[in-house]
């Protein structure tokens, strides 16, 4: 089960880095051209850049932890946890974003998948 759940967190946490570069990169749904710290939500005017550092810290830690659980470090499950917990969190916090709207109802998939990823990777850590 521990192999089970490292390479489940390896998947989100690289599919989160992942689709962050890709629409970063490519500008479909991120505008640079004031540069990258006043990039902003088109909605809100939110700034992007705090939220790209909890989504790229959360995916570094999901890789991290994996890699702590595998080697069975003392680190390991501590990170894993914490890992976990932001991948809950972000994942359902960005249901609402993507609910919000049609165009971005694809995006609801991997969402739900990050909360049961979340869930059974704590369990496994709860329980053992």
């Amino acid at each position: 089960m521990k192999t089970t759940v490292a390479i489940l967190m390896i998947i989100m946490g690289t599919g989160i880095g992942a689709v962050w570069t890709r629409d970063i990169t490519t500008g479909e749904k991120v505008d640079l051209s004031n540069g990258f710290f006043r990039a902003r939500e088109d909605g809100d005017g939110s700034l992007f850049w705090p939220h790209w550092i909890a989504e790229y810290g959360t995916a570094a830690a999901l890789v991290a932890g994996a890699l702590g659980l595998l080697a069975a470090t003392k680190w390991g499950p501590p990170l894993a946890a914490i890992a976990l917990g932001a991948l809950f969190y972000t994942s359902v916090n960005s249901l609402g974003w993507a609910f919000a709207r049609p165009d971005r109802s694809a995006y609801t998939i991997p969402m739900i998948a990050g909360i049961v990823v979340s869930l059974v990777g704590a369990g496994y850590l709860l329980v053992g």
